[in-house]
């Protein structure tokens, strides 16, 4: 690990901070950052605003917001397949280039929430509220086949193609 002046923080990176080092929480927090906020200068150092999903959480990855320390910061390596995270405004795969959420991370979002699917449509829907504003020209059914649409098809299927209906059973 290196500590967090040596290296820039930046989309995509693993960092953990201690629990005196960031606002609110218990225990240390294992975060992957998927926006940087502003920094603010206080008394004891630069703080900076982070969002991202929380790693190693007892009910599995969630989204959050903290404000952290930036020198206590601590960045993890992190393996490369991990990198299939959205890069704003445009929404792009950090890693493949690929409209996000491209067809590997819809792979790997089934992986990690295998089990609940309630959880992931959440998330997902939580990401498409925030990409509805970076993604104006975008119409409300392109936004949806796209952040959401997918979980009924294929997961590595085209976005653009018609979702095929519940089956009757799982209405």
């Amino acid at each position: 690990m290196t500590a967090g002046p040596a290296r820039r923080i930046g989309v995509g990176d693993v960092v953990q901070v201690a629990e005196q080092h960031y606002c609110y929480g218990l225990g240390t927090l294992t975060l992957r950052v998927i926006e940087l906020g502003r920094r603010e200068r206080h008394s004891d150092g630069i703080w900076i605003n982070l969002r991202g999903v929380e790693l190693g959480h007892p009910s599995g990855p969630r989204q959050r917001r903290v404000l952290a320390r930036l020198d206590a910061l601590r960045i993890r390596p992190v393996p490369a397949p991990a990198a299939h995270l959205p890069v704003r405004p445009g929404w792009g795969c950090a890693a493949c280039g690929h409209d996000w959420p491209c067809p590997d991370r819809r792979r790997r979002l089934l992986r990690e929430y295998a089990g609940n699917r309630a959880a992931l449509g959440i998330y997902l829907a939580l990401q498409l509220a925030d990409a509805a504003a970076d993604l104006r020209h975008l119409s409300g059914n392109a936004l949806h086949a796209r952040f959401l649409g997918w979980l009924r098809g294929d997961p590595g299927g085209d976005p653009s193609q018609p979702v095929r209906p519940l089956p009757a059973a799982e209405r």
